[in-house]
């Protein structure tokens, strides 16, 4: 199997990208791409922001923003600031800000923000922890499931996941 990083953007992927964030008006410094034929196995790690259109298998780390495109699979567990995901996902996520699931999106896993907001059409299969933005800064890619729990006890959050039915979430 081969393993490349493309340090080149072509145009079009670009656009396609980020579509995502002019839809949103977020911006970020997109300088990884994982082009639509290209898949990537390990730890993914970046200081600013990836977009995914190919395949990702392993974990990423994202100091920046996370873009998962329409053609985007990833098959990981992601640690990011903001993420847009149109793709698919498993995995878990931890994302600091904001988590936007567009309607192309499919997510099987647990998700931690302070921000989220889902498209309708998204199918989103795990639970959801809402945490404050303070306590999501506190959070760095090395701390554990421990270390949540002990910040929910803190903030008097609850730790078990509490299930909501699609058609009363105001997301």
């Amino acid at each position: 199997m081969e393993r490349i990083i493309i340090p080149f953007m072509s145009p079009p992927l670009i656009e396609s990208s980020m579509s995502l964030f002019k839809k949103n008006k977020t911006s970020s410094n997109l300088d990884t791409l994982i082009g639509n034929k290209t898949i990537f196995e390990g730890v993914l790690t970046s200081n600013e922001g990836i977009s995914i259109e190919g395949t990702v298998k392993g974990k990423v780390e994202c100091k920046g923003s996370v873009v998962v495109g329409k053609e985007g699979k990833v098959m990981a567990d992601i640690i990011a600031e903001n993420a847009f995901i149109g793709g698919q996902v498993d995995g878990n996520m931890k994302i600091k800000k904001r988590l936007e699931i567009t309607s192309t999106g499919r997510v099987v896993g647990n998700i931690e923000t302070s921000s989220l907001v889902i498209a309708e059409g998204v199918i989103f299969e795990g639970s959801c922890h809402m945490i404050s933005e303070k306590s999501a800064t506190d959070i760095s890619p090395a701390d554990s499931k421990n270390t949540l729990k002990q910040i929910a006890k803190k903030e008097k959050v609850p730790t078990k996941p509490q299930i909501v039915e699609a058609s009363r979430c105001f997301c």
